[in-house]
C-alpha cells in the first residue's frame, strides 16, 4: 500500500544534548502539543522511582529518604516517592522549604497528594539549616536517599537550607539517587562549589552537557525518556516564544528597505513590539537591519555578519529547511505551507497554527525574526517565535484584517 511513511526517530535532527533552556523550550512545546507538564512530572517520578526499585532489586521494606526542593525537580522527587511507597519502602520526605513557596502547580499538586498519604509517607518541612539539623537522624538512618533539590535551575552558590541538606547527604551511607542532574552542579557548564555526589543520576529526556565535563562526579547514569513528543523539539511553539522573550532586551531602531505590504508588515510587527522603524522605500526585495543583524527575503543579496535568510516558498518539504541552511551557511525560515526553518544544525515547523499566506504577514514575520534574533544567539528559537507567534495570531479573529491581527498579535508577544 502506498501512503505516508513516518520517519524513524533515528531520521530526525534531535538533540544529543539537552541544555537547561533546551528543556525548558520543550516542556512548553509538550504541553502545547497536549502532553502536560503534570503528565511528564509523572513519568519524570515513576521513571526515578523504577531504576531505584531495579538498582536495589527490591525497595520493600527498605528505608527511603526522599530530599527536594521548591521547583520541578523537587516535583520529580514527590511522584517518585509515592511511587516507591506503593513498592513497599519506608518512605520519609523532606521539603527544603515550605508548602507556601513551592514554585509551581505540578509540583504543589504533588506535594498535597503526599499529605494526604499519612500512612506510607512521613513528611517533614525544612526551611532553615536548624530545622535540618533536627532531622540528622533520617539522613543517618536512610538506605537510600533520593535527591531532587535543585533540577537544571540552579545557578550560583549553594545557600541553605540546601547546602546543609547537600553536605548530610553527602557524609550519610546510603545509596544516593539524583534526579536529572546532582543537586549544585550547573547542568550546561558542569561547574559547582558544592553538589551531592550520587551514586546513580538519573537525567531525564536526553543527556545534559554536564555529563561530558571531567571532574563532574554523577555516578551511574541513566537517561530515561519522559514521554515528551518528538515532536516537541520539531514544531515552533509557545516554548519558542518563551525562550525569545526571556532574551527580550532593549534595541535600536530599525532600518526597512522594501515597498508594499512586506514593508508595512515589518514595521507593524516592531511597533507593536515597541521598536522604532523607518522604511526606506526600495524594490529590491525587503531587508531589515538592526542592532548589525540582516534579515533578508532576497537570496542574491550578498551579506556581510550576521544575517538570516526569511524566504518565501510554496511548501517546504521536510528538511529542506536544514539543507538549505547547510548549503548557504545561515540560518533559514522558509515560509509558507508549514514552514521550515534552520540553524544548519535542527529543523522546526508549525502544522497547528494557519498558514501565512499574504504579503503583508510574511513582512510581519521577517520583522519578528529580526526582533527576537538581535537579542539571543539561539536563531532557531528566535525563528520559531516569529513563526508561532506569526500564526497563532491569525486565530480568534486575527484574520478578519489588520488591527485586529496586530492585536492578537501583541497580546501573543507582550
Amino acid at each position: 500500500m502506498g501512503g505516508y511513511s513516518p520517519p524513524r526517530r533515528g531520521e530526525l535532527a534531535l538533540r544529543k544534548l539537552y541544555r537547561s533552556y533546551d528543556i525548558a523550550v520543550l516542556d512548553e512545546n509538550s504541553e502545547y502539543l497536549g502532553v502536560s507538564r503534570t503528565l511528564l512530572m509523572e513519568n519524570a517520578g515513576a521513571k526515578v522511582a523504577r531504576v531505584v526499585s531495579e538498582v536495589e532489586g527490591s525497595v520493600e521494606g527498605k528505608k527511603v529518604l526522599v530530599v527536594a526542593g521548591p521547583g520541578n525537580n523537587g516535583g520529580d522527587a514527590f511522584v517518585a516517592a509515592r511511587h516507591l511507597a506503593g513498592m513497599g519502602a519506608r518512605v520519609a520526605v523532606i521539603l527544603l522549604s515550605t508548602p507556601e513557596r513551592i514554585r509551581t502547580r505540578e509540583t504543589r499538586h504533588n506535594w498535597s497528594i503526599l499529605e494526604r498519604m499519612c500512612m506510607t509517607v512521613e513528611r517533614h518541612v525544612a526551611a532553615d539549616e536548624r530545622e535540618v539539623m533536627e532531622l540528622k537522624q533520617l539522613f543517618g538512618s536512610a538506605e537510600v536517599i533520593v535527591d531532587g533539590i535543585f533540577g537544571t535551575g540552579i545557578r550560583g552558590e549553594v545557600r541553605e537550607p540546601f547546602k546543609t541538606a547537600i553536605g548530610l547527604i553527602n557524609s550519610s551511607q546510603a545509596r544516593i539517587y539524583s534526579i536529572d542532574v546532582p543537586s549544585g552542579v550547573d547542568p550546561d557548564t558542569g561547574s559547582y562549589s558544592l553538589a551531592v555526589r550520587p551514586h546513580i543520576t538519573v537525567t531525564l529526556h536526553g543527556p545534559k552537557p554536564f555529563t561530558s565535563v571531567p571532574g563532574v562526579h554523577s555516578g551511574r547514569l541513566f537517561v530515561e525518556d519522559i514521554g515528551a513528543p518528538p515532536e516537541s523539539e520539531l514544531i515552533a511553539g509557545p516554548g519558542d516564544l518563551s525562550y525569545a522573550k526571556s532574551r527580550a532586551g532593549v534595541v535600536g531602531a530599525a532600518t526597512i528597505r522594501g515597498s508594499g505590504m512586506p514593508a508595512e508588515g515589518a514595521r507593524d510587527a516592531l511597533t507593536v513590539l515597541g521598536v522604532k522603524s523607518r522604511i526606506e522605500e526600495s524594490n529590491g526585495g525587503l531587508v531589515i537591519e538592526l542592532d548589525g543583524l540582516i534579515v533578508t527575503d532576497t537570496p542574491t543579496l550578498t551579506l556581510a555578519g550576521e544575517s538570516i535568510f526569511v524566504l518565501p516558498h510554496p511548501s517546504p518539504r521536510p528538511g529542506e529547511a536544514l539543507a538549505t541552511a547547510q548549503r548557504v551557511g545561515r540560518p533559514v525560515y522558509l515560509l509558507g505551507g508549514q514552514d521550515g526553518l534552520s540553524d544548519g544544525s535542527f529543523e522546526k515547523s508549525n502544522w497547528i497554527e494557519p498558514e501565512i499566506v499574504s504579503p503583508y504577514h510574511r513582512g510581519v514575520v521577517s520583522g519578528l525574526v529580526a526582533y527576537f534574533a538581535a537579542q539571543c544567539g539561539e536563531a532557531l528559537y528566535c525563528m520559531g517565535a516569529a513563526c508561532y507567534a506569526a500564526r497563532a495570531a491569525l486565530r480568534d479573529g486575527g484574520a478578519l484584517g489588520r488591527e485586529a491581527y496586530l492585536e492578537r498579535l501583541k497580546t501573543i508577544v507582550g
